[in-house]
């Protein structure tokens, strides 16, 4: 594990005070910006996972581990792994997230989003327009990383 939770609050202070810019990662981001036929996300929403995207993406750089993304099957086809793994975890949350964090290489990393953006029991943590929309931003953002992370062969 190479990004720490350290690394991803020096870098989470940087973005909430304007100093990191998302612009060397948009080729990867824009797949967070995907139309999706079940849940509709508005443009905070979007920016908030443009935000949590590039404090990821730049926690694997300062890190040597980013390489840009740009096959959208694969993200697609990640993101449907993701979603099977929390049809397996019979759409109990804290179950898929268990499961999909025991082999996950940057558990700091995955723990960072998960605890921003996925729905908890406390009724004032709702961060996008809807808990739909949180499902699927995290899974967006997990997919991203699964592709990223992918070991070469």
């Amino acid at each position: 594990m190479k990004v720490t939770e350290d690394l991803i609050d020096q870098i989470l202070e940087q973005g909430e005070n304007g100093s990191l810019d998302p612009t060397p990662y948009m080729e990867s981001l824009k797949y967070l910006l995907v139309d999706d036929e079940e849940v509709e996300m508005g443009e905070q929403d979007h920016a908030y996972l443009i935000f949590l995207g590039t404090i990821c993406l730049e926690s694997l750089q300062r890190n040597g581990l980013y390489k840009e993304v740009d096959d959208e099957e694969m993200l697609f086809d990640m993101e449907d792994a993701n979603w099977e793994a929390l049809e397996a975890a019979d759409g109990d949350l804290d179950n898929f997230f268990t499961s999909i964090a025991e082999d996950f290489p940057e558990k700091d990393l995955l723990e960072f989003l998960a605890f921003s953006i996925l729905p908890s029991d406390e009724e004032d943590d709702q961060v996008l327009s809807s808990e739909d929309a949180q499902v699927l931003g995290f899974m967006r953002l997990k997919a991203m990383l699964d592709a990223i992370l992918l070991p070469v062969i």
